[in-house]
């Protein structure tokens, strides 16, 4: 047995060790937090995500991951072709899907903005027609703190550079030092502000620009580490081909 015959084995029964514990980590994490049924948003269907579809996924994904680490393990110790054929056909299929996922991420990249702003645009709209013009417009108080929590957690005020606040007047999550637990739990909690108090500082940014901003630097992060993770398992087909090849015993 060479050296590089030796490496890659080491390098296919490590990788698969860490999928296979990542895997079982993300089935117990999922759940549990399954079982709890718990939705972030349960007052937002129509602007929020449903967390138990999220945990399902998680707890699939999982699955998968447990699965491939067990097979890829037990084929790098026993050098069985059946088993690395298996192990080499799942990863060609997920490194087939991560490169759909790259392509999709950049073609459907400005429909998915688009579609964001259109949500948002809804929320604030409303949030505006209510507190800033004095409307009849009904919205509830889920609404009214997710139109806050949005902009003090981007740390952004209104959705374009033309504004959306009208007279001035602005809702108090553009403040930096807005505290969304003390806000919801004043029962004279105020909608709209003129200034931010003191200490506290207005954000300048508007919200459409700032979440641009933060795909753009966290979009190419994310495809970047794919590719990466991508490599490996080109790699780890290799590796998992010389084993084969082979057909040493651990």
């Amino acid at each position: 047995m060479g050296c590089c015959e030796v490496l890659m084995k080491a390098i296919l029964i490590i990788t698969n060790v860490i999928v296979l514990l990542a895997g079982a980590i993300l089935l117990i994490v999922g759940g549990v937090f399954y079982a709890k049924q718990h939705d972030f948003f349960p007052d937002l269907p129509e602007y929020s995500l449903d967390v138990g579809s999220t945990l399902i996924a998680m707890m699939v994904i999982g699955g998968i991951l447990f699965l491939v680490g067990f097979i890829g393990c037990l084929g790098a110790c026993s050098g069985k072709s059946g088993l690395l054929n298996i192990y080499f056909i799942v990863i060609l299929i997920v490194v087939i899907l991560e490169l759909v996922i790259i392509i999709l991420a950049v073609v459907k990249k400005d429909e998915f903005e688009e579609a964001a702003e259109d949500a948002a645009k809804t929320l604030f709209t409303k949030y505006q027609d209510k507190y800033m013009t004095g409307g009849a417009v009904e919205i509830t108080d889920a609404e009214s703190s997710a139109v806050n929590f949005a902009q003090h957690t981007f740390e952004c005020c209104g959705l374009s550079a033309a504004g959306i606040w009208g007279n001035g007047d602005f809702p108090p999550g553009c403040c930096s030092k807005w505290d969304q637990s003390t806000w919801e739990k004043d029962a004279n909690r105020v909608y709209k502000i003129s200034a931010c108090p003191t200490g506290s500082t207005k954000y300048t940014v508007n919200c459409n620009d700032r979440i641009e901003q933060l795909m753009e630097e966290f979009g190419w992060v994310i495809i970047i580490i794919i590719i990466v993770i991508i490599a490996f398992e080109i790699l780890c087909m290799i590796a998992a081909c010389v084993s084969k090849k082979k057909n040493y015993v651990a």
